[in-house]
């Protein structure tokens, strides 16, 4: 993993030994080693400096003019829309149920004020100051609120726990981009060792102490709702999670308004800091509303005015490329000019980056450097690394914990989230959406930090290059077909387990509800679901070629029949539902079939000694079981207590006869409703109990054959006939 940055001694932090089991220290709080003085922009934080050279400080300022969204008032040229779409501000219609009046007055006139490292510009900075206007613009933001009907119907947030929020923040992954806290210390680092975190990019926290509690949750829980840019992900939390890590964002130091700032705060409208009592002036509001279309708020927060259009300056490519002027301007300039308090790297990375637009509009990104770009603008670098760049950095790594003590074993692929080298070719194409914008794709439990949500939208561009971008050529070829006699899943089965001729894949890879043998890697359940085939044999075949640093051994290597037994192991693989487990996972009742687990019937065709080769078995969970022969339509036996076991079933098709494993068997002397020919027509479920009802004709009559408890003792059969008359009831007791 490389990595670049500039190196700020306002970000210093040496995180010494924790007091473990101690309550998080207000001073020790992750938003006391965060202070900026300019627009901090994590992606060009950690990857560009003053001292690169001018062709790589201008992909930062490309970055840059993307991530401060620039193109929201300078539109890119056509053939960079792809990659320079902008970063689009929070949403303001509920504005005023999340700040309060005093912090939305101090972020209007200096977003500094509230937030350091914002990328909100201020338009109040310069010499041209209009406290009237400042005062409209208050007034119309806190008149922002959602109706009742607009409200989503969001559960109450429960009491938080600061001590176990601490604990979630610096597990699941906040701190891949977040400082961690100075008194806090990883689980599986022991008491003694130092733990350094010196000039590494954090992105701040300021704003978490301003929100209400309740809100900073809500927030927690879904933040695309309030910040469409997707910067920061959906962490997945649960309701509880997100009030504990709320309580635990808001204990950190409260940063107090100087007097000084207070008294400048006295505008027109009669409010005085957090002193006086606010009343919304209609009038005010009105023309704030008036103001904020005139000073083009609108160019990033459309939410506040959605139909209606932000107004475009000079296109990106008709702006001069030199410092000194406009946005650019070393200090604020009047007629509200946005000014970003950007700092010289910075400033002169856009600059380049302006010079450099016409060769980019000659030759724009190609999927390489498309992917490259989002995945620095999106901070996905925090914890994955791709051709050599990104990943945790090294002294940020030991925050990465793990979720299993076996896992400690598997070192930096215990903890560490996966490498995206070949990810467009390895994941199926719904896998890896999946992964990335829902839930239950996560197939490494044992790794403590999630994988985040995030918007459809905001990633759709970038699952669609990886696709492109990793194919290789040649493919690899592979028969998923199961047609060639080879491809015989049994085989493959043997081949997965630890018996004489197997490769052992068990020691390490679980399936289904089975742990592996040896230390956890991942569960192989969904592998025909989640990897693409050829990759599972290039995977298979090449493991190191395929995945630098892999654990997984060259287990094919030398073996004259290698190509067929992947397809072997990827046939077993594809019958999994179907097939026993490999030797060495595989326990006694693995294959009992228990209805009371599921609280429903359990409906199974099989061989069953003294039923037939035709045999449905049925099984309750009241304990009572019976036997249905579908080729003569007739109830065969019933019996008490454990149902039937389906090993033989579901190891191979020359299976012998299942027998019933409770007591009490009784054969059933049960009629037919009439005579003549029989034709067995299936059954049907009953949705809810999951109980079966078998349908056949006799002489061209339907009929409908029920046996199902009536308490846990007595076995009740009913049929009736195609007009539902009942025709037969008679009962089988214990």
């Amino acid at each position: 993993m490389t990595f670049r940055h500039k190196f700020s001694a306002a970000l210093s932090l040496t995180i010494a030994a924790a007091i473990a089991g101690s309550s998080p220290d207000v001073d020790a709080h992750p938003s006391v080693a965060e202070q900026v003085d300019y627009p901090f922009v994590v992606g060009f934080e950690r990857f560009y400096a003053s001292d690169d050279d001018e062709e790589y400080l201008a992909k930062g300022g490309l970055l840059l003019l993307n991530e401060l969204n620039c193109v929201g008032c300078h539109a890119p040229p056509e053939s960079l829309i792809d990659t320079l779409s902008g970063r689009p501000g929070s949403h303001l219609h509920d504005l005023a149920e999340r700040l309060s009046p005093t912090d939305t007055e101090l972020w209007i006139r200096n977003p500094r004020f509230i937030k350091n490292g914002t990328l909100m510009p201020s338009l109040f900075a310069g010499p041209d100051r209009d406290l009237e206007e400042i005062a409209a613009l208050k007034h119309y933001l806190l008149s922002l609120k959602k109706t009742q009907a607009e409200k989503p119907d969001v559960p109450e947030i429960p009491h938080g726990n600061v001590d176990e929020g601490q604990r979630l923040f610096h597990r699941v992954g906040c701190i891949a981009c977040h400082a961690p806290a100075n008194d806090y210390r990883p689980e599986h680092i022991e008491e003694g060792v130092e733990l350094e975190l010196v000039g590494l990019p954090s992105v701040p926290l300021a704003l978490a102490e301003r929100y209400p509690v309740d809100e900073l949750a809500r927030f927690l829980l879904d933040p695309a709702a309030h910040r469409p840019a997707g910067r920061m992900p959906d962490m997945k939390l649960s309701l509880q999670e997100a009030a504990d890590l709320a309580v635990y964002l808001k204990s950190g130091p409260k940063d107090e308004i100087p007097e000084e700032l207070k008294e400048a705060m006295k505008s027109i409208d009669g409010t005085s800091g957090a002193d006086g009592e606010f009343a919304l002036d209609p009038a005010l509001a009105d023309r704030g509303k008036t103001l904020f279309t005139e000073k083009n708020c609108l160019s990033c927060h459309r939410s506040a005015q959605p139909d209606a259009k932000p107004k475009m300056a000079k296109p990106l490519v008709d702006l001069r490329a030199e410092g000194g002027h406009g946005c650019l301007s070393e200090k604020p300039v009047a007629n509200a000019v946005p000014w970003y308090y950007l700092d010289e790297v910075q400033r002169n990375a856009i600059v380049l980056a302006l010079k450099k637009l016409p060769e980019l509009v000659a030759k724009p990104h190609d999927d390489f450097e498309r992917i490259d770009f989002t995945l620095t603008a999106m901070n996905c670098y925090a914890c994955h690394d791709r051709d050599g760049k990104g990943g945790p950095e090294l002294a940020r790594e030991v925050y990465f914990d793990f979720n299993a003590t076996g896992a400690q074993s598997l070192g930096r692929w215990g903890n560490l989230p996966p490498p995206l080298d070949k990810v467009g070719r390895k994941l199926t194409p719904e896998w890896l959406q999946k992964i990335v914008t829902a839930h239950g794709g996560e197939v490494r439990p044992y790794v403590a930090v999630r994988m985040p949500r995030f918007q459809k939208a905001q990633v759709e561009m970038l699952l669609a290059d990886f696709a492109v971008a990793d194919v290789r050529e040649p493919p690899v070829e592979i028969d998923t077909s199961g047609l060639p006699k080879h491809q015989r899943g049994h085989i493959g089965r043997d081949l997965m387990g630890v018996s004489a001729g197997g490769l052992g894949c068990v020691t390490c890879h679980g399936l289904k509800d089975a742990k592996s043998l040896g230390a956890p890697v991942i569960n192989l359940t969904h592998t025909i679901e989640r990897l693409q085939p050829g990759y599972f044999k290039e995977l298979l075949l090449e493991p190191q070629e395929t995945q630098p640093g892999t654990l997984m051994p060259p287990m094919f290597e030398g073996r004259t029949k290698a190509d067929q037994e992947v397809e072997q192991i990827w046939t077993y693989l594809k019958e999994l539902d179907q097939r026993r487990l490999p030797d060495g996972l595989l326990k006694a009742d693995n294959f009992e079939l228990k209805p009371g687990e599921e609280g429903k019937a359990i409906t199974f065709r099989t061989f069953v000694e003294g039923v037939g080769s035709h045999a449905v078995a049925v099984g309750y969970p009241e304990g009572l079981n019976v036997g249905f022969d579908s080729e003569t339509c007739r109830w065969r036996i019933a019996w008490q207590g454990r149902f039937i076991d389906a090993m033989s079933t579901w190891d191979d098709r020359f299976c012998t006869p299942a027998k019933p494993l409770g007591g009490k068997v009784v054969e059933l002397g049960w009629k037919l409703p009439a005579e003549g020919e029989v034709e067995f027509l299936g059954f049907k479920l009953e949705p809810k109990s999951g109980a079966p009802t078998f349908l056949y004709e006799i002489g061209g009559q339907r009929y409908e054959d029920r046996a199902a408890p009536d308490g846990a003792t007595k076995l009740k059969r009913t049929v009736t006939d195609a007009n539902g008359k009942v025709v037969i009831e008679e009962e089988q007791s214990w």
